[in-house]
Order: structure tokens, then sequence, then C-alpha cells
């Protein structure tokens, strides 16, 4: 989840920024823009990850031992 809101956020500013700042046509932008959007998500995984698990112990923590472990 993490990686895929990530992936649409750096998409949408990506774009906005091409178009507006930079005054890049509307093809243009499509056409660099896909490409870019394959390869993030895959580059991104393993930073992903580690936020989902920051997360995942900010909110649950760790789990607690119930006596039995040795």
């Amino acid at each position: 989840m993490v990686n895929v809101v990530t992936t649409e956020v750096a998409g949408l500013v990506f774009y906005f920024a091409c178009l507006l700042i930079f005054g890049y046509s509307d093809r243009l932008v499509l056409f660099t823009f896909l490409p870019l959007t394959l390869i993030f998500p895959v580059a991104f995984y393993h930073h992903s990850w580690s936020v989902w698990l920051s997360f995942d112990y900010l909110i649950e923590g760790l789990p607690q031992a119930t006596g039995r472990e040795r």
C-alpha cells in the first residue's frame, strides 16, 4: 500500500511539474511518465517495505513474550 500511494503521489508531482512549471507538451510528458511509473515501484519496493514495518511497529509494537518460549 505504501508503494502504490508513493508511486501515485510521485507520478502526479512529476506530471504537474512538467506541465505547469516547465511547460512541456502533454504528449512528451505522457511518454516519459509511463516508463517512470513502471520502474519506480520496483526500485522503491524495499524502501516501502521498511516504511510499512515502521508504521506497524509504531501502531502495534513488538510482540510480547508469553513465558512459554525458551
